[in-house]
């Protein structure tokens, strides 16, 4: 959970805007202590979506988006901030990506 710590941290310094709550979260997995998630409140949304590695592939991850109960409507100007959201949540995937590439190719 630490090492994800540092990557979010290093993340949140390349500057990227997002109205979105993005936070480590300790995953129950009893195989793997240290394991952990990525969540992010999309604001415009009102969703959650966590990101976690894809088990056994080449450090590359994945977004799940949890269901919603309700309709959303947004304005114009919602919209646009839910795609803002969304750009820099793609950034956080392709990043988290590369630094997973990187440790494994290290080990």
């Amino acid at each position: 959970m630490q090492l994800l710590e540092e990557w979010l941290e290093e993340f949140r310094g390349l500057g990227y805007l997002t109205g979105s709550d993005i936070r480590v979260l300790e995953q129950q997995d009893e195989t793997d202590v240290n394991r952990g998630l990525i969540v992010v409140d999309l604001s415009e949304a009102a969703t959650i979506t966590y990101l976690q590695p894809i088990a056994g592939s080449d450090g590359r991850w994945s977004a799940t988006m949890e269901a919603r109960d309700t309709t959303i409507v947004l304005t114009a100007v919602e919209i646009v901030n839910l795609g803002n959201e969304l750009n820099v949540l793609g950034a956080l995937v392709s990043f988290l990506e590369t630094k997973s590439r990187e440790l494994l190719a290290a080990c």
